[in-house]
C-alpha cells in the first residue's frame, strides 16, 4: 500500500442471485443489497465483496456505484451505522452487509 492510498469505508449496491447451496435466498430469487467494507480503493472493495458472495454461494450480476462512504449521500439509518461500525472496529477483513431487497429471479 503507498502512502497516497487511504483505508476508508467503501460502498456500493450489488445486485445478486443465488448459486446452489445458497441458504439467504430462494432459488427463483434475486436481490440487491448494500456492502460494506474497509477498503483502500475501488478494486480492493470488489475483491472483497467477491470473496463474501463466494462465502454466502451468491453470484454477482452487477455493481452499482461504487464508492467511499460519505454521510452527505443521505444513506438510511442502518447503513450509516453499519459504516460507523466498520470505521471504529478497523477490521480490514470485515464485510458488513444491509438489507436484502428481493425480486423475482
Amino acid at each position: 500500500m503507498t502512502t497516497s492510498e487511504q483505508t476508508q469505508v467503501w460502498i456500493a449496491v450489488v445486485g445478486v442471485v443465488p448459486r446452489q447451496g445458497c441458504e439467504l435466498l430462494s432459488a427463483n430469487q434475486g436481490a440487491y443489497i448494500n456492502f460494506l467494507t474497509l477498503a483502500t480503493n475501488e478494486a480492493e472493495y470488489r475483491a472483497k465483496v467477491a470473496g463474501a458472495l463466494s462465502y454466502y454461494c451468491l453470484e454477482l450480476v452487477e455493481f452499482e456505484n461504487v464508492r467511499p462512504f460519505s454521510l452527505s449521500d443521505g444513506s438510511s439509518q442502518e447503513i450509516v451505522t453499519i459504516a460507523e461500525e466498520l470505521a471504529r472496529g478497523n477490521n480490514p477483513q470485515h464485510i458488513r452487509y444491509s438489507t436484502f431487497h428481493i425480486f423475482p429471479g
